[in-house]
């Protein structure tokens, strides 16, 4: 295993707020690859700090997944809580040292990144105040009394195979039945990957829940 756990990036802008965004990339990738789409992202964000971690396992030279992805999907499940719970702990050891707040905290993920996302939400509540999953799915479903607090937001490809369209609306399905605030975009002509367009819906919704919160803030603060 690289001694490299992830990269970090500098924020962009000194004066812009303060914000930690991590991203979590695919199977079978790396920090490296992934960094365009978080350059993509600090720049709607310049006042943020990056992190792209770097998947728990290599699979080869390079090559970085989160969990064995052999297997069905509940044979999968435990895998994806494991490493949903050995995240969490380093982020919330990283949000303390450099004294992020959970509700500042972003998290982005890609297709086994992204079920990872979907999992620590779940297992760990407060990490986080927005979670965006690209190409993601539950890797359980939803159980009766469950809450999910941070805002949700998942985007999709219309075409992909890997990850079929269905388990997005699923997900979706599971977390506004659990009463979490979730929303779902698809790209129709979009397969199995982050393109320019995902870009910028996962942007600008993020964007938008953080706006809608100082809002809210605000008018409480006026009453």
């Amino acid at each position: 295993m690289s001694e490299q756990l992830w990269i970090e990036l500098p924020p962009i802008s000194e004066t812009a707020p303060s914000r930690l965004l991590v991203f979590l990339h695919g199977e079978g990738s790396s920090p490296e690859q992934f960094i365009p789409v978080a350059l993509a992202w600090q720049l709607k964000f310049p006042g943020a700090t990056g992190l792209v971690m770097q998947g728990l396992q290599e699979r080869a030279a390079g090559q970085f997944e989160w969990y064995d992805p052999r297997g069905v999907a509940h044979e999968r499940a435990p895998r994806v809580r494991d490493a949903a719970a050995r995240l969490a702990q380093r982020l919330t050891q990283l949000q303390q040292r450099e004294q992020f707040q959970p509700d500042s905290t972003v998290l982005v993920g890609f297709s086994q990144g992204a079920n990872v996302v979907l999992e620590m939400i779940r297992s760990q509540p407060g990490l986080c105040g927005i979670a965006v999953a690209y190409a993601g799915r539950l890797s359980r479903p939803m159980q009766r009394g469950e809450t999910v607090s941070p805002q949700v937001h998942l985007i999709h490809g219309g075409m992909d195979s890997l990850t079929p369209l269905v388990y997005a609306r699923q997900a979706l399905d599971g977390l506004q039945a659990a009463g979490a605030s979730a929303t779902l975009d698809v790209i129709e002509d979009a397969s199995h990957g982050i393109t320019q367009d995902m870009i910028i819906l996962g942007t600008t919704r993020a964007m938008q829940t953080v706006f809608r919160h100082r809002r809210v803030a605000r008018l409480k603060h006026l009453n």
